[in-house]
């Protein structure tokens, strides 16, 4: 006999889930890109961090709206909510590393006291939970910071140092995101298992049919992320190997940004669709809880593990094409024939 389903989300608890999470991943990402991803002292890091200020205005605001709402934060939370817009204020002026991871690491824990275990017989749960809500901080909060920061770059005087700087960011940027996908797949499949029972229940439960849509985006986004490492990164490689720095530019500073903008539009509407997952895809359809944790339980997770390590492993093996002689415009014109450097003063002897 199929169980009670659970109402909607009402627009304001749509609106505060989004933002909270949305709020979390801000000072994640921020200072992640600052501290690890980006050069230091570089362009991308000073664009990074004029996103600083506006960040911890909307962290103080999710702060506020929770208060609110229903979803008061508890103490702990507050102090993690204070020390990250603190973090970003000094990051805005501050261009150093510790401070930046200080304020990654307190944006985090804003977001991961709530799914704290109670007790030792909920660690396995809380673990998974923990881990699958890092990797969408890390994820989305990137795909949102970088997408922000790259289309202002468009506006700056870019040049050869720019790209380099932006290239690298959206090489660290991806391996980082791919191994964050990995962690998301292994956890996520791990908590829809004890929700959804069969693949029936994804089209006959109301569960099911708003965990299809939030698979579908994330389908999306991960072929959106296959063509930026597959397509764009090797581009750029190829650019930046033949000195071409108009190609480069294109890729890394205007290209680039308005792919991963799309992505993060993407993202954000994964955000809205988590507040609809209520309940369970079995209790709806009237199933059996999920089982206990067993061996074969524990074999197919890892068999998930090294499947998902492989996939890991074998996406970030790009082929790099073989460059040919670097042809700048300066060499060209060194190159020519019958034209020689005149120093200024020395072309005429009287």
């Amino acid at each position: 006999m199929p169980g009670t389903v659970p109402p909607d989300p009402s627009p304001i608890e749509i609106l505060t889930a989004v933002l909270s999470t949305f709020a979390a991943s801000l000072p994640v990402a921020i200072g992640i890109a600052v501290a690890f991803l980006a050069v230091r002292d570089g362009p991308v890091a000073a664009r990074i961090r004029t996103l600083a200020l506006p960040a911890a205005v909307v962290v103080a605001g999710s702060a506020v709206l929770q208060f609110c709402t229903a979803r008061t934060p508890s103490p702990g939370q507050t102090a993690t909510f204070a020390a990250a817009v603190a973090g970003l204020v000094l990051l805005r002026w501050r261009p150093s590393p510790w401070p930046a991871a200080g304020t990654a690491v307190a944006g985090a824990l804003g977001a991961l006291i709530p799914v704290m275990p109670s007790s030792l017989a909920a660690l396995p749960r809380a673990l998974l939970t923990a881990t699958h809500v890092l990797g969408a901080l890390i994820w989305v909060g990137g795909l949102i910071v970088l997408a922000a920061a790259g289309l202002l770059s468009r506006r700056d005087r870019n040049d050869a140092p720019g790209a380099h700087d932006w290239a690298r960011t959206w090489e660290r940027f991806s391996v980082l995101a791919l191994w964050c996908v990995g962690a998301m797949i292994v956890s996520g499949a791990w908590l829809a298992w004890t929700h959804v029972g069969t693949p029936a229940q994804l089209i006959t439960t109301p569960y099911g049919w708003h965990l299809s849509v939030k698979l579908v985006l994330v389908g999306a986004l991960l072929a959106a992320g296959a063509y930026n490492t597959r397509v764009l990164l090797p581009r750029l490689r190829a650019a930046q190997a033949d000195g071409d720095t108009r190609t480069a530019l294109r890729l890394a500073v205007h290209h680039f940004p308005g792919v991963v903008a799309g992505e993060a539009a993407v993202a954000v509407a994964v955000l809205a669709v988590v507040p609809f997952l209520r309940g369970s895809a079995r209790t709806q359809a009237g199933g059996p809880a999920a089982g206990p944790f067993d061996l074969t339980v524990f074999g197919c997770g890892a068999v998930l593990v090294a499947l998902t390590a492989a996939a890991l492993w074998a996406g970030t093996r790009v082929p790099t094409r073989t460059p040919g002689t670097p042809r700048t415009t300066e060499a060209v014109r060194s190159s020519a024939p019958g034209q020689a450097s005149v120093p200024p003063g020395l072309g005429r002897t009287g």
